[in-house]
């Protein structure tokens, strides 16, 4: 069952599509998770910008799937994001962060879960294994993270999570904002004949990142975005599920400092995939979201 609705994060009211099982509408007996199902609830991380646009789809499916399997998900939109309140100048990595939260224990709440799981794609799934970090921090400091960065200080409140998917995470934010701007300029280029860079905002606070009106603040969280560096321990690293999407099995230069930063508890899953975040029109995810499922099926069947 889809339901649309709204839920609160801080002062803003976001907007969530809540995949609830419902009784004689699963998938065969034999496919099902049953006996521990309601232990897990998935919230799903959107990536940023364009790319979540062409993500939409495929979140839909995988949440879909899951329901069938009798595994609760929640897709929602961050603050200043789709149909979420505030406008685009509201988002933030510190704000998003505080969403998925909220997220998290809106899904705990109204499914009953005992664990949640956090599926992210890009962007959200660098958000969510930052969440992962908050929560590990948050257990260990109570309800302030002792130093952590801006973005792990304001996102305290991550109880600590069952497991992680992390679907092409973006490791570098630095290198993932030039490609923005790179993308912006060749788009100029095919419209206008010519790059004409930044566009005025009227403001020397926002940037016109092709279309979306984006803080400057954000920008830089952007930026400094690192996440092989993150201080989540390794014995404390649920588990995830990293799944890879380029033109060989073997990890990306990127991906790979990740991968054995979270140590034993990541899971390594390629796919000679093209970025479908990247393109126009649909593209059939089919064999990365059976595979995601079937990971977390099986996660959900095992005893806590």
């Amino acid at each position: 069952m889809d339901e649309p609705l709204y839920f609160q994060s801080d002062a803003f009211r976001l907007f969530g599509v809540l995949h609830l099982p419902a009784a004689g509408s699963q998938a065969p007996p034999e496919s099902r998770v049953t006996h521990h199902a309601s232990r897990l609830g998935l919230v799903f991380c959107a990536p940023f910008a364009e790319e979540q646009k062409q993500a939409y789809r495929v979140f839909v499916e995988m949440a879909r799937r899951l329901e069938a399997l009798g595994l609760p998900s929640l897709r929602f939109d961050y603050r200043g994001t789709g149909d979420s309140q505030g406008p685009f100048t509201d988002f933030s990595l510190a704000g998003a962060l505080r969403d998925i939260a909220a997220a998290a224990a809106f899904l705990r709440e109204r499914a009953g879960v005992q664990r949640i799981g956090l599926i992210g794609l890009r962007l959200g799934a660098s958000l969510a294994l930052l969440s992962a970090e908050c929560g590990v921090r948050n257990a260990e400091s109570g309800a302030n993270a002792a130093d952590g960065s801006q973005v792990t200080r304001h996102a305290s409140r991550v109880r600590p999570l069952g497991c992680l998917v992390l679907w092409q995470p973006i490791v570098d934010g630095a290198l993932f904002y030039k490609l923005n701007i790179r993308r912006m300029l060749v788009r100029q280029m095919m419209t206008h004949g010519k790059a004409t860079g930044e566009r005025d905002t009227g403001s020397a606070a926002t940037i016109d990142l092709d279309g979306f009106l984006a803080s400057r603040a954000m920008c830089e969280e952007v930026k400094a975005l690192r996440i092989a560096d993150c201080r989540l321990p390794i014995a404390d690293c649920p588990s995830t599920l990293v799944v890879q999407f380029a033109p060989s099995l073997e990890p990306s230069a990127e991906l790979k400092p990740l991968i054995e930063r979270l140590g034993p508890a990541a899971q390594f899953r390629p796919f000679v995939f093209e970025p479908f975040w990247d393109r126009l029109g649909y593209v059939d995810c089919s064999a990365p979201i059976e595979a995601t499922v079937a990971w977390l099926s099986e996660l959900a069947a095992a005893p806590a």
